[in-house]
């Protein structure tokens, strides 16, 4: 029933209460945005269906959804103000959260990685503290994720939440209520559940903003339940590889055997970012709102940032913040970690003037501040040599920049985008002159630059990081020896051996 026919269908004045408009609308209730007249202030009324208010169930799980929420009091959960029923309408009345739904952010696309981990650090924080309450969610979903005006993410929605006691006689024994994509394997088969399950979905929820899609598809939701039932852990894209250690420990299908709650979820992601290789950088997000302060993606309760060590204690590396967050003193972890290697196109600023071109073959000097955007101009009238020049410097300047540890940006702009990276411009090069020197020179050191820290990587046991920087050097070159050695070396460590090395690539 929608908002529109329940408005006609009821007479709804709730005392109190002044109805602006229709906001929205779910299984059990539409919502409207009303103005609470003691206070002055816009709620979002949640007023249930006059259908199911005759079923003496449904009217009891939702007058028990206000009472559980009412008890949730946390930054990363909706804020419940009153719960009751005035002439046969049963309603609940709750902060008014205007920024829209995860749902909406996904079907419009664009979200970064940064961004992301705030998301899902956030939803994880509330998650936390509503199970250390004794109570799980069982329908964790993009639907029922809110933004903030600041960015904040809210989790709502907790009318078919169950306390982990057993106490809520409104869940039938046997049934499974939840959203078929995002619903844990014991949830699908109707199994008690507990903590875990909604971390699974939190996996679900996970994995769609990384691929824009839910991890088990299909056009029948009963065979989508079967899935999260029969299916084996869904595999990120190459691109997100780094994170698949996330998606394996929410998502396993024993709950056994996925983190035992929220606060282990991100301590591994602390571990995850504070081992990451050497090259590995934050990449803030450009999503800010206004008054989002200094937070990574615009999202976070608190502004402080706390820089994380490269390697317990010695040099930080630069550009990997966290913000310390949370109810309590908590530490709520919104952090935007993004590997060096990831092939996501980068924000591009506010284009330089047009620089004179460059027809000397010595590279030009490169003092560590170049931008993101960074373009060597090629004219449309120059002639074969100064294009081959121009891209050779262009690619030399960006191979010194991104291989340089002493700035930022280490690690980009060497392959990717393709047409303005180190890479590519001595590709280009290679196009017009397929003998020159100086390009397939500046392959090579590519190629090195990865052999290096794909060593470094194994040297330290992070194999499936080792594999993952060999392979992209492998990309450049796919006969390159060390580098199919080391996939081979970090495909046997991650089988659990213990494979020796090589020797460590001579230094450049």
């Amino acid at each position: 029933m929608n908002a529109t026919v329940l408005l006609t269908s009821v007479d709804i004045n709730i005392p109190g209460y002044k109805i602006l408009r229709p906001i929205g609308e779910g299984g059990m209730a539409s919502v409207f945005l009303a103005v609470q007249e003691s206070l002055e202030r816009e709620v979002a009324l949640k007023v249930m269906s006059p259908a199911l208010a005759a079923n003496s169930e449904f009217a009891s799980r939702f007058l028990i959804e206000g009472k559980i929420t009412a008890k949730l009091q946390h930054p990363n959960l909706v804020t419940v103000y009153d719960i009751g029923s005035h002439a046969g309408v049963y309603y609940l009345a709750a902060e008014y959260i205007p920024g829209g739904t995860l749902k909406d952010r996904i079907t419009e696309g664009g979200l970064s990685v940064a961004h992301i981990l705030d998301i899902v650090s956030d939803i994880a924080n509330g998650l936390d503290f509503a199970h250390e309450k004794g109570f799980v969610h069982r329908d964790v979903k993009p639907g029922n994720v809110l933004f903030r005006n600041d960015g904040r993410v809210v989790l709502a929605d907790f009318g078919i939440a169950k306390a982990m006691d057993g106490s809520n006689s409104s869940t039938v024994a046997g049934a499974s209520i939840g959203t078929p994509d995002y619903m844990s394997p014991e949830q699908a088969r109707g199994e008690p559940v507990d903590g875990r399950s909604d971390l699974y979905s939190l996996g679900t929820v996970l994995y769609e903003m990384l691929e824009g899609h839910p991890p088990y598809q299909s056009g029948d939701p009963f065979t989508v339940a079967l899935m999260h039932v029969t299916h084996p852990v869904p595999k990120l894209s190459d691109r997100y590889a780094w994170l698949q250690p996330l998606v394996d420990g929410l998502m396993a299908k024993e709950a056994g055997q996925r983190y035992n709650n929220g606060k282990a979820f991100i301590d591994a992601l602390h571990k995850l970012v504070d081992a990451a290789p050497q090259g590995a950088v934050l990449q803030e997000t450009t999503q800010r709102k206004p008054g989002s302060g200094n937070r990574i993606a615009g999202g976070a309760a608190t502004q402080q940032r706390t820089r994380i060590s490269a390697r317990g204690g010695q040099t930080q590396r630069p550009g990997w913040v966290i913000p310390a967050a949370g109810a309590a003193g908590l530490l709520v972890i919104a952090l935007g970690a993004w590997w060096l290697l990831s092939p996501s196109p980068q924000p591009v600023p506010t284009p330089e003037p047009p620089r004179p071109v460059v027809t000397n073959p010595t590279p030009p000097p490169v003092d560590g501040r170049l931008p993101e955007g960074f373009e060597m101009p090629v004219p449309v009238d120059a002639d074969k040599q100064a294009q081959i020049d121009q891209a050779l410097n262009a690619g030399e300047a960006l191979l010194a920049y991104g291989t340089d540890k002493s700035n930022n940006d280490y690690g980009r702009k060497l392959d990717w985008p393709p047409d303005d990276s180190a890479l590519g411009y001595f590709r280009q090069a290679l196009v017009l002159d397929p003998e020159n020197a100086r390009a397939r020179a500046g392959i090579a050191a590519l190629v090195a630059f990865y052999r290096r820290n794909a060593y470094e990587a194994c040297e330290r046991t992070l194999w499936s990081a080792c594999g993952q920087l060999a392979r992209k050097g492998l990309d450049i070159d796919a006969a390159d020896e060390y580098l199919l050695q080391l996939v081979d070396i970090a495909g046997r460590g991650d089988r659990g051996e213990a494979p020796a090395l090589p020797p460590a690539p001579p230094a450049t």
